[in-house]
């Protein structure tokens, strides 16, 4: 069944296909929606969320598959689902499907207004970077394809930009319109549009708000890839809203508000603890108040939110309570660790900002049991069962300590948590291996590709050649022989000082410490195996 719209509405509809034809983003996954991260904001709610080892998976403008395909690879009993309006990134993501003989995942070219409930009930449906970007009657679409397609225990993930604060950013999007204009493919729009960035950047008064916007935006637009200043600055549509109008949307198509994927975010005592309480008070005991009075306070220009059936909404507990995090497994950052002691209390933080202090002694080992479990993941048994290795005794009261101490760092942003448990290499072997879909990705020559905590990990040409032979049975000295072998073939060459390398003791050296990086790289980014 196909849905006819106005003329108008299918002209931009078809723009906005060529557009990605032109100028692909670059397809990678996107951690924040891994379905087993939404579950656990369901679990820790109180909501039941359906197990992502058979799940079915459903993502609206899924791109090249970069965000599903690693899904896929990992989780061959589950469905998944992609549709996209873009021929060439579909066709782009179908060979990577094929070269990793995937058969649980179909991409496909369709636009989100033809898609129906045919297609069948999906646990989880993501819909990241498309609501905002879209004619209203396609975003309606969304929230339409949400409702019925969802399954009755499934989470919907939608982002989108959002009032009042990206009005901020629509001044300089409304600049780069006027300067750029509509001529051109988006690729020449962009360089224009990078050279009006800098002009703005030097010449802008500093000393006026006016200045002060452009100065800042610009500065951070300048290391942004091509497609998102395309994508975000000079499509034809790109309509922010607040909070309140994206729920009331949801609302009338019969979707009830979960929380943010980010459960941090949806703390005000995060933000400002002396307002929180404010803030608490002018909501009421509403959440959806809540939320978009901490986006009046904050500015916050982008929202990332979990939808359930409206069905649903009366099952949901609001206060977070330790028992919630039981059978929940949590990840940290490669950073975190303890930052400092004072006063009689242990400081753990990571490089976000974000910190948790303890003066209880046991929880502190806790918490260095975490560290050194790290990049893996850690349950509150698993951390129990560590501490007790070590000759410490957890009784309950110890344990029910140790849940309470994770919960909070959860609340503030220390720690993500994930229905799924991840085994990760914590140090690298005489004999490493990498995950299989990573060494399928580098044979292929993939160059954007997804480590073990579904986070983007890129492949140089020289991980390309290493990334492979990592199966287990090549040590150092094999991989560097068979990275001089590429060198000797033409495949890679090495420069010093502005010079080829050519001396095969100096390309024997180049190709070792090449090797070491590359092992550095994948084990401190979660590629391999335990």
């Amino acid at each position: 069944m196909t849905t006819h719209f106005g003329t108008a509405v299918q002209a931009a509809i078809a723009r906005n296909a060529a557009s990605y034809d032109d100028l692909p983003y670059v397809s990678h996954p996107f951690p924040q929606t891994h379905p087993s991260r939404l579950g656990a904001v369901a679990r820790i709610f109180k909501l039941a969320a359906p197990d992502l080892s058979r799940a079915r998976v459903l993502e609206l403008g899924c791109a090249a598959g970069g965000n599903l395909i690693p899904l896929a690879a990992r989780h061959p009993d589950a469905y998944f689902l992609g549709v996209d309006l873009s021929q060439r990134q579909i066709d782009e993501g179908q060979q990577r499907v094929a070269a990793l003989g995937l058969s649980n995942i179909n991409l496909r070219r369709q636009s989100l207004t033809d898609l129906r409930s045919k297609d069948g009930g999906f646990d989880y449906i993501i819909c990241h970077g498309v609501y905002s970007w879209v004619p209203e009657q396609v975003r309606d679409a969304i929230l339409r394809i949400a409702r019925e397609n969802l399954a009755p225990n499934g989470v919907a993930f939608i982002s989108y930009n959002v009032q009042p604060g990206w009005r901020l950013r629509q001044t300089l999007r409304d600049a780069l319109g006027l300067h750029v204009g509509a001529q051109g493919s988006l690729r020449e729009r962009v360089a224009r549009a990078r050279e009006m960035l800098s002009f703005l950047e030097q010449n802008t008064p500093a000393e006026t708000t006016w200045g002060a916007i452009f100065r800042a935006e610009a500065a951070n637009l300048r290391m942004a890839d091509d497609s998102y200043i395309g994508h975000e600055f000079l499509e034809d549509c790109n309509e922010p809203c607040s909070f309140s109008e994206f729920m009331a949307s949801a609302g009338a198509r019969g979707l009830a508000y979960l929380g943010e994927a980010g459960l941090s975010t949806m703390m005000p005592e995060n933000m400002n603890p002396a307002a929180a309480p404010l803030l608490r008070a002018l909501a009421g005991d509403n959440q959806v108040s809540l939320e978009q009075h901490m986006d009046i306070f904050t500015g916050r220009t982008f929202r990332q939110t979990l939808l359930i059936h409206k069905e649903r909404e009366g099952k949901c507990v609001r206060t977070v309570t330790p028992d919630a995090l039981e059978g929940l497994h949590f990840l940290a950052r490669p950073d975190f660790g303890l930052s400092r002691e004072e006063d009689g209390k242990a400081f753990f933080a990571d490089g976000s900002g974000a910190w948790f202090s303890t003066q209880d002694l046991d929880v502190r080992k806790a918490m260095e049991a975490l560290v050194a479990r790290l990049p893996e993941s850690s349950s509150v048994e698993e951390l129990v069962a560590a501490m007790e290795l070590r000759g410490a005794p957890v009784d309950d009261a110890m344990r029910s300590r140790i849940a309470d101490a994770l919960m909070r760092m959860a609340l503030v942003g220390l720690l993500t948590a994930s229905t799924e448990s991840l085994r990760i290499a914590r140090a690298l072997s005489a004999k490493p291996v990498a995950c299989p879909m990573l060494r399928a990705d580098a044979a292929a020559g993939v160059l954007h590709s997804a480590n073990l905590r579904h986070e983007p990990i890129r492949l140089d040409i020289i991980a390309q050649v290493v990334t492979p032979l990592l199966d287990g049975s090549n040590d150092r000295d094999r991989l560097i022989a068979a990275t001089i072998a590429a060198a000797d073939a033409g495949r890679v060459t090495f420069q010093r000082a502005g010079q080829t390398v050519v001396e095969p003791a100096d390309v024997a050296v180049c190709a070792a410490e090449h090797v070491d990086r590359v092992l550095g790289h994948l084990q401190s980014n979660a590629c391999l195996v335990a």
